[in-house]
């Protein structure tokens, strides 16, 4: 990896590590807070200084619940346990030198002294455990589950209410009853906020969009690696990419931290439900995550952890669905442990494939330690803090971001593969092109030069031995004419007389079958002809020529070729397929294609004994195609065997085919 991209990298991360941080640039007018129960927000105006959280000391009466009537005037007042910070929690608390446990039930009283403005107020209570009910100036206006002493009556529900109630310069009482008998810590972990109600509406808008936001940048993701799975099944990372972030998507919507979307998606699901489907999804990820590690890096990430993080998913989801509240509650710290040391593992591991130099490690490294941190402290947050920051959304942003510049990197590096051997197969393609080309220019020179030698020994045979036999055949006839004493050797040159004929003839056809076109204004007509009548008279066998050109002398140069193949079809016709006639002929038709064919009347070519190592057929496509033509063998009708021969006329070729195949030409007519 480039110095340029890391920086990049580096930047784009950087940004979204200070994106939390963009809106305390900007400092606000400090919020007021409660003090010895008293909340006083003269100097407050909702309307122009937003949303107020009603932080600081609430009255605290530990292990009772009272009512707006136990605080009127005219009954006597109870018993103060003391001040409990809000937002907080009542575990640990110090009272009468004992700390207090995280269940039971206690009473939590503020006194509000609003502004001179009077206005229509709305109140958000959001994820109190596990049941509450809020009284304001004695009129109920918030409430969530069933308050109760035990776990019996008490029936739990976290969730979030919006309450709207009137303000005018009267001070406001609030009397707060919460219970809990089911999780970790009683008391109120979020904020509770006094606004305007539509200030509220619209905070809990926002949240909800920026959560589908991320929630649809999940589902785009998940698909997205869905379809590359389905194109390439072989690449197993995606597929496990596609299922974490689909694990991933239903741990964020069922978290606080998204004000549970999923009650959007799913408006009739149970409360206490969600929590459930938070903590089972959640704990699944790093298995998921570790499997899609492992198909990249194989010899780095071990079975082991894998073994941990599935038995860790299946140990929560055993006591998520088998055990009560209480427990689930308590184990949590010991989920959180195990995180942060599978956390740890994957830091280390993908730390061991970036100094290893594996594709897309360090993008990796990057994305999984930011969803890390942010991961720990969200859980972190949750279980023993209060009043918690979100970051994971920004977590969730930088790990996607991570993975699809992982992608774009391998992605990159294929084309790049594909675009260089794309290239070296072109560059070999034009190399194989040329060496074909030189060696088809080879086999023409070959064939020119066997061609030529040929001519050179009909034209020595012709001239030479032809007429020395000749001149010796002539001076035998005049010894027989002339009057020997002894009869018997005039007999014996009557038979040297007619040996040396028959020679003569033997050498004039081995001369002529040499080669075939003598003059070039013969053409191949005659040649055809003479091995028709040459191979009936030697075989036996009945065979015709017709022919029908278009010119009156044909100056194909290929004709030579042409009678090659002739004379080998003619003569496998004659070996195999028994005939009683054969025909061959010559055409040059409208299309100017110059065909030749022979046709005989034998047994068929399924009938016909087959030769082993036969060169026969081998030659003859061989020849046509150095000249460019096209040999068919078939069945001829009724019965026999066709060979046919079909090539470009010499007068259309030469306007195509240029200098070269004229050259050609003029090599084949010798």
């Amino acid at each position: 990896m480039t110095s340029s991209v890391r920086a990049m990298l580096l930047a784009v991360l950087a940004l979204l590590l200070l994106m939390p941080c963009l809106g305390c640039a900007k400092q606000g007018k400090k919020m007021p807070v409660a003090n010895h129960g008293v909340l006083d927000l003269s100097g407050w105006d909702p309307v122009r200084d937003g949303p107020v959280a009603l932080d600081g000391q609430w009255e605290f009466y530990w292990d009772r619940l009272l009512t707006p009537e136990d605080f009127k005037a005219d009954a006597e007042p109870p018993e103060m346990s003391g001040y409990l910070s809000f937002p907080g929690f009542w575990k640990d608390h110090e009272l009468l030198g004992r700390p207090l446990p995280g269940t039971g039930q206690a009473t939590f009283r503020l006194r509000i002294l609003p502004g001179p403005a009077v206005h229509q107020l709305g109140m958000r209570l959001f994820s109190i455990p596990a049941a509450y009910s809020l009284w304001v100036n004695g009129q109920l206006v918030a409430s969530a589950g069933v308050v109760g002493q035990t776990a019996e009556t008490e029936t739990a529900e976290r969730t979030m209410v919006l309450a709207k109630l009137s303000s005018d310069e009267t001070p406001l009482d609030l009397v707060l009853q919460i219970s809990n008998h089911y999780y970790r810590r009683g008391g109120v972990h979020y904020p509770i906020l006094l606004a305007e109600p539509v200030q509220l509406e619209e905070m809990h808008l926002r949240t909800w969009c920026w959560s589908m936001f991320f929630m649809g940048t999940l589902l785009v993701m998940s698909i997205y690696h869905f379809v590359l799975y389905i194109l390439r099944k072989n690449d197993a990372s995606a597929l496990y990419f596609g299922v974490y972030c689909i694990l991933l998507t239903f741990f964020y919507i069922s978290m606080d931290s998204s004000e549970w979307l999923i009650k959007f998606i799913f408006s009739n699901i149970n409360t206490a439900y969600i929590d459930k489907i938070c903590y089972v999804f959640g704990t699944a990820c790093p298995s998921l995550l570790y499997r899609f590690y492992r198909s990249l890096y194989k010899s780095e990430f071990n079975d082991y952890i894998l073994y941990f993080c599935d038995l860790r998913s299946l140990a929560v989801i055993f006591i998520m669905l088998f055990l009560p509240n209480h427990v689930i509650y308590n184990v949590l710290p010991v989920v959180a442990a195990s995180s942060l040391v599978i956390n740890i593992c994957y830091l280390v591991l993908l730390g061991l494939c970036v100094r290893r130099g594996h594709d897309s490690a360090l993008f990796l490294l990057c994305g999984n330690g930011i969803l890390g941190a942010t991961t720990l402290y969200e859980i972190y947050l949750h279980l023993f803090s209060t009043n918690p920051e979100t970051f994971f959304p920004i977590g969730i942003t930088a790990f996607v971001l991570s993975q699809a510049f992982a992608l774009a990197q391998r992605f990159s590096k294929a084309f790049t593969s594909v675009a260089n051997l794309s290239q070296d197969m072109e560059a070999s393609n034009i190399a194989l092109r040329a060496e074909m080309e030189e060696r088809n220019r080879l086999e023409r020179e070959i064939i020119s030069v066997s061609e030529e030698e040929r001519r050179r020994l009909s034209h020595n045979l012709h001239d030479g031995l032809c007429q020395v036999l000749a001149g010796i055949r002539l001076r035998c006839s005049a010894l027989e004419r002339r009057s020997l004493a002894d009869q018997s050797v005039a007999a014996e040159v009557s038979e040297i007389s007619a040996l040396l004929e028959d020679s003569v003839s033997q050498a004039y056809d081995l001369s002529r079958g040499l080669w075939p076109v003598e003059h070039a204004n013969e053409g191949a007509g005659p040649s055809l002809e003479e091995l028709a009548c040459s191979v009936s008279e030697s075989s036996g066998v009945s065979i015709e020529f017709h022919q029908n050109l278009a010119c009156a002398d044909c100056t194909n140069g290929h004709v030579v070729q042409l009678y090659r193949i002739a004379q080998e079809a003619v003569a496998n016709a004659v070996k195999h397929a028994k005939p009683n006639q054969i025909v061959i002929s010559l055409e040059c038709g409208p299309d100017r294609r110059l065909t030749l064919s022979v046709c005989d009347d034998g047994i068929g070519r399924g009938a016909a004994a087959r030769t082993k190592g036969g060169l026969g057929m081998r030659i003859m496509l061989h020849r046509a195609r150095m000249i460019g033509g096209q040999v068919l063998v078939a069945d001829a009708a009724p019965r026999g065997t066709v060979v046919v021969c079909s090539l470009t006329c010499g007068k259309d070729a030469e306007g195509r085919d240029g200098a070269a195949t004229r050259q050609e030409e003029d090599d084949g007519q010798g």
